[in-house]
């Protein structure tokens, strides 16, 4: 496993070693040379033989340049190059040495940098076992040079020097190399997590549906996410001035530099397009490090607020109606059992009677705002409407004192099915058509409800239309239809409109209210 880390992440550089040695080697061939040529041995090494020294250096210029050629073209591996180039080393300076008449000349210090160069590339045993086999190398011939000549203690002592210096230097450059493969291989690996890192956050980035920009220290447009480039309605942005392509947001940034704390104010970055919140981040600790703009929609934005604010509303309603609740159950009753009194005078039967009408009102106030707090989830089927609408007409009708009102279904086809919980459908509609009886008749005359359906257009999503021809709605009112606790009639709640549009919406279905000239249109947008 070592030997893939190193040879995945440090070979290059490996491969640099082994090549700068091969020039040196070359290098020193060359001033070995130039020695000879300049009839300089005797300067150098006193006792040499220069004919015996030059024949020396022009066998070892051949495998010098081989080694250069290999380590360029990097064949054979690297470790038998490392292997073969030291050997080639130790037998030509060994050579040398015996020619200049032993470790006196100090040609055995040139072994120092291969046994140096032959450690950076390989495992610390080896570049040690290169170590002692140069010290064998120098002993050996050190040892058989004295036994043909006079024994000398010092060359003997220098020659164990030499050896001591070969261990030290590459046990030394062996430990620096090991540590420098750790290290690299783990800055690689970092540096390959931090890649896949970052090609993750430039793809949650592109895939956010919040349009996100990034602003660099030039006030430039330097990232820009698909939601940003269909916001704007551009390809990209990227690289052109902030002030010049967006000057508002410009704006809004100047105000954010200014005072970070404030609450950001909507701006319009294009003409109709819709109101946007930018949220401001530095990326970073300096003052010129890049800005990080979220935009949300402000009516979003808004509408979600208003959402928070209702939800506390309604379990704030929730807590207040279970405790009206048992008093208004007790008052019920009682009216209940002063009614059958039969010494009951009129004028308190008349009083007893608004009693009665007036907590059945509360008690229906009461049962909406409970059934807005402990709303079952929505268990969406497959429906046919048109026998649905059948069904649930006649469930209707059973529940209506006066008798059977008029609802027509007009237009709706036998194949059409939508998707929608049939008890939350059955109540929406309940609450549509109730609506319109109590509050669309005009002078008392009979009011029909119509139901007509279709898809928006071929293929796309069913609606359904409930359409009544009554009085209809004013349009002072209509923006606040859908609002709670909003109702045009002294007995209505205000909670009918805005639970069916709850339910719709858990249905991932729409209601709307479509204007018309004569009457009252409601349409319920299914989902696909």
């Amino acid at each position: 496993m070592e030997s893939r880390e190193r040879s995945r992440f440090l070979d290059p550089e490996d491969w640099r070693i082994l090549i700068t040695l091969a020039a040196y080697r070359l290098v020193l061939v060359v001033l070995l040379g130039g020695i000879h040529f300049f009839a300089l041995v005797p300067y150098f090494f006193d006792r040499a033989d220069p004919a015996q020294f030059f024949a020396i250096v022009v066998v070892y210029a051949l495998p010098a340049l081989a080694l250069l050629a290999a380590a360029l073209l990097r064949q054979p591996s690297l470790r038998a190059q490392a292997h073969f180039s030291f050997v080639i080393d130790t037998l030509a300076i060994v050579a040398m040495m015996a020619a200049a008449k032993g470790v006196s000349s100090g040609l055995g210090v040139l072994l120092i940098t291969p046994a140096v160069g032959c450690s950076l590339v390989l495992p610390l045993r080896l570049g040690l076992l290169h170590a002692a086999l140069g010290t064998f190398a120098v002993f050996g011939s050190e040892l058989w040079r004295q036994s043909l000549n006079r024994y000398e203690a010092s060359d003997i002592t220098n020659a164990g020097l030499i050896g001591l210096m070969l261990f030290a230097t590459s046990l030394g450059a062996g430990a620096v190399a090991q540590r420098a493969r750790k290290s690299e291989a783990l800055a690689a690996r970092f540096g390959s997590d931090l890649a896949s890192l970052s090609r993750l956050n430039e793809r949650i980035v592109e895939s956010m549906e919040t349009p996100v920009l990034v602003i660099d220290e030039e006030r430039r447009l330097r990232v820009q996410n698909a939601a940003g480039r269909r916001l704007l309605a551009t390809p990209a942005l990227d690289g052109r001035p902030l002030a010049t392509a967006l000057p508002a947001l410009s704006a809004a940034l100047d105000r954010w530099q200014e005072a970070p704390n404030l609450d950001p104010r909507p701006v319009n970055l294009t003409s109709g397009g819709p109101e946007l919140l930018p949220r401001f981040t530095r990326l970073g600790y300096n003052a010129w490090a890049p800005v990080l703009v979220l935009l949300d929609d402000a009516a979003r934005v808004r509408e979600q607020a208003q959402q928070l604010k209702l939800a506390a509303l309604g379990r704030l309603s929730a807590g207040i109606a279970h405790e009206i609740r048992n008093p208004l159950s007790a008052i019920r009753h009682a009216g209940q059992l002063l009614a059958e009194s039969p010494a009951l005078p009129g004028e308190d039967q008349r009083l007893l009677d608004m009693i009665q009408r007036h907590t059945t009102r509360i008690d229906k106030i009461v049962e909406d705002v409970l059934r807005l707090s402990r709303r079952d989830a929505a268990v969406p089927q497959t429906i046919a409407l048109r026998s649905f609408l059948e069904r649930c007409i006649a469930t209707w009708s059973e529940g209506c004192p006066n008798g059977a009102r008029a609802v027509q279904i007009d237009g709706v086809g036998e194949a059409l099915t939508v998707r929608f919980d049939p008890d939350q459908l059955q109540q929406v509609l309940h609450n549509l058509w109730q609506n319109s009886v109590e509050h669309g008749a005009v002078d008392g005359r009979a009011l029909t409800v119509r139901l007509t359906a279709g898809r928006l257009s071929p293929g796309q999503r069913p609606y359904l239309d409930v359409s009544d021809d009554g009085g209809g709605i004013p349009s002072s009112a209509r923006e606040q239809l859908f609002e709670p606790f909003f109702t045009l009639a002294r007995r209505g709640t205000g909670l009918g409109l805005y639970l069916s549009r709850e339910i719709c919406e858990y249905n991932q279905a729409r209601l709307t209210h479509l204007p018309t000239e004569t009457g009252t249109r409601f349409r319920l947008i299914f989902a696909a």
